[in-house]
């Protein structure tokens, strides 16, 4: 693995571990006569699926941005931007197939952290894939 893929898994568990914090410290909503959930528990997934959305939709700003503006301009946003969404396209990048032209590969990255999100998370109140296949197995 290269050293950008790593620093861009240090991002994302970074984001991970600032989320999951933030939510820890707020806790669950409370709501009458709803039932009690685990705060740890809540904080996981909550985070999870904050972070990865975060970083796709950023990775996403990226992909629209790079189509008009050319990165390599020396406007700090662009710097900024190109800091946090290179190491993540370069942590998808072995997943990301040989024909796909440079200006869409944050789009290709931003798929994969959303196809991550689902897999693991699940999507709102549908729970993810692998509960599924565990209720079968039985």
């Amino acid at each position: 693995m290269n050293g950008q893929a790593l620093r861009g898994l240090l991002i994302l568990v970074g984001a991970f571990v600032l989320c999951f914090a933030v939510f820890l410290a707020l806790g669950p909503p409370r709501a009458e006569g709803a039932p009690q959930v685990d705060s740890v528990f809540f904080a996981t997934i909550v985070a999870g699926t904050y972070s990865l959305t975060s970083l796709a939709a950023i990775l996403v700003a990226r992909g629209v941005l790079g189509l008009f503006v050319d990165f390599s301009r020396p406007v700090t946003f662009f710097q900024v931007l190109g800091s946090i969404t290179d190491p993540m396209i370069a942590l998808c990048e072995p997943v990301t197939p040989g024909f796909v032209e440079p200006p869409l590969k944050p789009f290709l990255a931003a798929f994969w952290l959303y196809f991550l999100k689902v897999l693991v998370f699940g999507i709102g109140s549908v729970p993810p894939p692998w509960i599924f296949v565990l209720l079968a197995l039985g």
